[in-house]
């Protein structure tokens, strides 16, 4: 629970919200509160005797818990495998696998999930045995009603810790969850939602972005939000191959185009017909490839190496890059009939740097989904290793901070990770650090990451004071402040192009209707 601690008391005041928004979040707070105060446990009972299972489900329904009664250790697993079940009572003699077996399987699995077992045995050996296996407790048939809901009481209590997680967990990923992106961020929620308005469509897209933002996410959660999420989701890295290799892999070959080609081919084109094709690292393409490709985009077809008949295909493209690429145009490194070409709908995705307030949830969610961590029983970090992650710069983004957490919880034997072994620091970070580190108070670290915030969305609008108090969701007034207090000068974020004349461009081409979209 540290890690939803330092989320509740930390991250929040990260944004300076106006007052509406705070109340938002005192809601949303308040019902996280309710949420975990009002925690009403989900019983699995596994019994293949439907009179001893109506019998539990009786007890547990009038004790207000939650039932889910099934007759098998295979119904039960599906079940488990669903991440919704708080404790388990299970039969120890049941068809197939039995009790015993799935007794040791929960152990391995889902260790924080408490298990009662039954037995119609009175005898030592079996108690023993399902008490080395993992189970919390045992009851002998015929038992008594009122010794089972003591011991699923206190088996509860025990582990109330471990349930609080799993219900809040499952709360957050139900409302910020998108297409396997997590987030809390208006930023992010943003882009999820022009995502779901362009995926229904055919237009190109082209999402820009830092190394390890989740670009390929953001590709597949266009394509399987679109129509043809059915079809296929072609992928190629440009930077993945020498050009003359990349041509084919792209085109296809004919057999006996060139040396080694005893074959015909289909290319990546051809594959990824009626479905998308999802270009990463498109910066790394020679110019000449771009006007081959240029040619297939315009004409929808396509030729192989060494043949001459045109292949008609029908395909969406989604391209991707972590360099500006209107640089690469000004610089002759990037055809700028190719580069309009495939900046139809521009996402831009936002560095970790600058959402520090998901990193919590983020933790959270690679914990609970990584495989060792569910062997080994490791459920959250504790409040200084969190301290830690939320300071750190994170240069490679959500990449880097999962290769973090992946290799503390290989050597992590507790169930709480207590350190985390972060690559050198940048001398950025030592800045900030010396400015306002970790042994700082709260309140000049706050300040410090509300300084950065509104540094970045000054930059965004290029100093725009109206643009940046919008998009930060207060005042002019309360801006203007708050700029004078942290020495912002709005002249230096100026640049030679305004901002106000990008913006309605790429609303427009946003909100461009077709005939295909539809509301999701």
């Amino acid at each position: 629970m540290d890690s939803v601690e330092i989320n509740k008391n930390s991250i929040a005041s990260l944004l300076d919200s106006s007052e509406k928004s705070s109340k938002s979040d005192d809601s949303q707070e308040s019902q996280k509160s309710a949420l975990v105060s009002s925690l009403i446990p989900n019983i699995l009972v596994v019994d293949d005797d439907p009179v001893i299972r109506s019998q539990l489900v009786r007890l547990y329904t009038h004790s207000g818990y939650t039932v889910v009664p099934v007759p098998s250790a295979e119904d039960a697993l599906k079940q488990l495998a669903d991440g919704n079940i708080d404790f388990v009572i299970t039969d120890i003699k049941l068809p197939s696998m039995d009790g015993v077996e799935l007794v040791a399987h929960m152990q391995e699995n889902y260790p924080d999930v408490p298990v009662i077992a039954i037995t119609g045995y009175s005898n030592i050996e079996t108690a023993i045995n399902v008490l080395k296996r993992g189970a919390c407790d045992f009851v002998v048939k015929p038992f008594d009603l009122g010794s089972v809901q003591e011991s699923t009481r206190a088996a509860l209590e025990k582990t109330r810790v471990y349930m609080e997680i799993r219900h809040l967990r499952r709360y957050l990923k139900d409302g910020y969850e998108f297409g396997g992106m997590l987030s809390k961020t208006a930023e992010m929620h943003r882009l999820f939602e022009i995502i779901r308005m362009v995926a229904p469509t055919e237009m190109t897209v082209l999402i820009e972005g830092e190394t390890g933002t989740g670009k390929e996410l953001v590709a597949s959660a266009v394509h399987y939000h679109s129509n043809r999420s059915k079809r296929p989701f072609v992928t190629i890295n440009c930077a993945g191959f020498p050009e003359t290799l990349l041509e084919s892999e792209l085109f296809g070959y004919e057999k006996g185009a060139f040396t080694g080609a005893d074959h015909a081919k289909a290319g990546k084109i051809e594959l990824a017909h009626t479905g998308t094709l999802f270009l990463d690292e498109i910066e790394s393409m020679s110019v000449v490839m771009q006007g081959k490709l240029l040619r297939v985009l315009e004409d929808q077809k396509v030729h192989r190496l060494g043949g001459s008949r045109g292949i008609q295909v029908d395909m969406r493209v989604i391209a991707a890059t972590n360099v500006p690429l209107k640089e690469m145009v000004s610089e002759g490194k990037m055809r700028s009939d190719f580069y309009y070409r495939i900046n139809v709908i521009p996402i831009q995705l936002i560095p970790l740097r600058q959402r520090k307030v998901d990193i919590p949830l983020l933790v959270q969610d690679f914990i609970h989904r990584h495989p060792v961590a569910a062997s080994k029983g490791i459920t959250s970090v504790s409040k200084q290793v969190m301290r830690l992650l939320i300071d750190y710069p994170w240069l490679g983004n959500i990449r880097e901070l999962q290769n973090v957490l992946e290799r503390a919880i290989v050597l992590t034997t507790g169930r709480v990770i207590e350190a985390v072994d972060l690559p050198g620091q940048p001398d950025e970070y030592k800045q900030d650090k010396k400015r306002a580190g970790a042994d700082a108070p709260l309140s000049d670290w706050l300040k410090e990451q509300e300084k950065q915030y509104l540094a970045q969305k000054l930059a965004i609008s290029q100093g725009n004071i109206a643009l940046t108090a919008r998009n930060c969701g207060i005042g002019i007034r309360t801006l203007s402040r708050k700029m004078r207090e942290y020495g912002l000068d709005k002249k230096s974020f100026k640049q030679k192009e305004p901002a106000t004349e990008r913006t309605p461009k790429r609303q427009t081409l946003i909100s461009t209707p077709s005939r295909q979209m539809r509301g999701l």
